[in-house]
């Protein structure tokens, strides 16, 4: 099994372990459940939930880079379901999306996943079959893969956390309000800005309070699980020191300096604090100092929301771009009890590891591009589209979708037609970005309109944002991406084809954006591997 927790002085708001039932070093085996439950999530009413084990989070599961991870895994929900290892790189049949295995039945249905863990970093896992709502329903849980030898080496602080981020839209009842229900209005605002909850989660909590030692470093694992919520972090007055995201450490530590605490609004130095779009992590190091409690805070994002109008003719449906954005007063999403009397005296590493960059010289380009319709006059439904050809994802067939081959090199070029915030994530494989065009078509000229940003840093990325274009209707952003789709440690077990799964066959790798409403609408496809 895997290694003992490090040393945690805010058990009580940690999310519990999964049991490692498997005597062997080298094997994690565990046991989950998927099952109803009711939980109180401090709003005044108990809330029904699905849940893994019957806690939300779920488990957090633990191992060490190079075991074998086993999860017995039963389905006791009145629908099917599966799990999608976020972030891991899994054969292509224990890849638990809705295309890579059967489904696993309600009710009983039993699925066994084994795989290799290949590559430290922080991870999640939670459902692919309709996940917009199983994952607001409760289905999510962190995964961490450590590196113990390289932890040592760096020196790295010992005492960790997780932080499992998320919020939920509750109604008086403190009932999770069903996803796509109400007025055409509501409908739409829900699929083109995703959905944003009333009742914010720390760790499955309402604004809790967490006790850590003053002036000693702590190693925190943040995860966004949030449908549509984009997180911006900061505690006043700290930086955080970001040593590691999705794939693992980085090069070298970044800063990140607090979002603005000076007033409600969140507007004020937009471009700071830790900033992670829906199903990104962080590896932070934080050393806590000052006053006997901090604040845990989120902060805005200018990320695009869309107002919607429906003419009274019933002849015009009409975007536009006059609600709150990047402006929403800050929340906080918990309180920091500090204690002991250290002086801080932590300084990072100079160097975390050398990550080998991509040569993409003559590689084949996978184009994909991000849009949406209108609303549909009569429901409110959007569709929304990822494929080359602006198709949503029932429309994306295995003859049109991506073929590529294993061990091939890449660039994946995602280009954004629409003012909002995106993000992309292809299962199966990391990628690093290369850099974003800003491009505007009516204005090819103008330098203020086109011009190209390099990525700030190399790091291995599953998740990333999509930056939205500007409100000029011709614009567009362009986002690149290298990969190598690397079959080591997979050797025989990435080929996979076609959008139907069969008991020893997988279908196709998913591509989406993971705003989940966004994905639940339409902004889907998937590529096919060749070995």
């Amino acid at each position: 099994g895997a290694v003992a927790a490090p040393a945690s002085f805010d058990t009580i708001i940690q999310p519990a372990l999964a049991v490692d039932t498997n005597p062997s070093p080298d094997v994690v085996e565990v046991f989950l459940t998927a099952r109803e439950a009711v939980v109180d999530y401090g709003a005044g009413n108990m809330t029904p939930v699905w849940t893994y084990n019957g806690i939300v989070p779920g488990p957090t599961i633990e191992a060490v880079v190079g075991n074998t991870l086993i999860v017995n895994f039963c389905n006791d929900l009145p629908e099917e379901t599966t799990i999608h290892w976020h972030g891991l790189e899994t054969p292509a049949n224990m890849d638990g999306s809705n295309i890579s295995q059967l489904t696993v039945p309600p009710r009983g249905g039993t699925f066994r996943y084994e795989f290799p863990l290949l590559v430290a970093g922080t991870f999640w896992y939670h459902p692919h079959i309709r996940s917009n709502r199983q994952i607001e329903l409760g289905l999510h849980a962190a995964l961490i893969v450590r590196d113990p030898v390289e932890d040592a080496a760096l020196a790295l602080p010992t005492r960790e956390h997780v932080f499992v981020l998320d919020d939920v839209l509750l109604n008086a009842d403190g009932q999770i309000i069903e996803a796509f229900a109400g007025s055409k209005e509501t409908v739409a605002l829900e699929a083109l800005n995703g959905r944003e909850g009333n009742v914010t989660l720390f760790n499955g909590v309402l604004q809790p309070s967490v006790s850590m030692e003053r002036g000693v470093p702590h190693r925190i694992r943040v995860i966004n699980v949030a449908n549509a919520r984009v997180m911006r972090m900061s505690v006043p007055g700290h930086s955080f020191w970001r040593i590691g995201g999705d794939q693992g450490l980085l090069e070298q530590p970044i800063e990140v300096p607090p979002a603005f605490d000076g007033g409600s609004s969140s507007d004020t130095h937009a471009n700071t604090g830790l900033f992670l779009t829906p199903g990104e992590r962080a590896d932070v190091i934080f050393v806590p100092t000052g006053l006997s409690s901090l604040l845990f805070q989120w902060h805005d994002t200018r990320r695009g929301r869309q107002s919607v109008e429906f003419s009274s003719d019933g002849a015009t449906v009409t975007l536009g771009y006059d609600l709150p954005d990047g402006t929403l007063p800050w929340l906080v999403y918990a309180q920091i009890d500090l204690f002991g009397e250290n002086e801080p005296t932590w300084t990072p590493p100079a160097r975390l590891r050398n990550i080998q960059r991509i040569d993409t010289t003559g590689a084949p380009v996978l184009q994909l591009v991000v849009g949406h319709t209108l609303p549909d006059w009569n429901t409110g439904e959007v569709t929304s589209f990822i494929q080359g050809l602006g198709l949503p994802f029932d429309k994306v067939t295995p003859e049109i979708a991506h073929r590529v081959k294993a061990n091939g090199t890449y660039v994946w070029e995602v280009k954004n037609l629409t003012q909002l915030l995106h993000n992309f994530h292809p299962h199966g494989w990391s990628f690093q970005h290369i850099e974003t065009e800003f491009m505007d078509t009516a204005n090819p000229g103008d330098p203020t309109l086109n011009y190209v940003v390099p990525a700030t840093h190399l790091e291995n990325k599953d998740t990333i944002g999509l930056p939205p274009r500007s409100v000029v209707g011709t614009s567009l952003t362009i986002s690149r991406f290298a990969v190598t789709f690397t079959d080591a440690g997979r050797e025989g077990r990435v080929a996979a084809a076609g959008k139907e799964p069969e008991t020893q066959r997988s279908g196709g790798w998913l591509v989406h954006c993971h705003f989940l409403e966004h994905a639940a609408v339409g902004m889907m496809s998937f590529f096919q591997v060749i070995e």
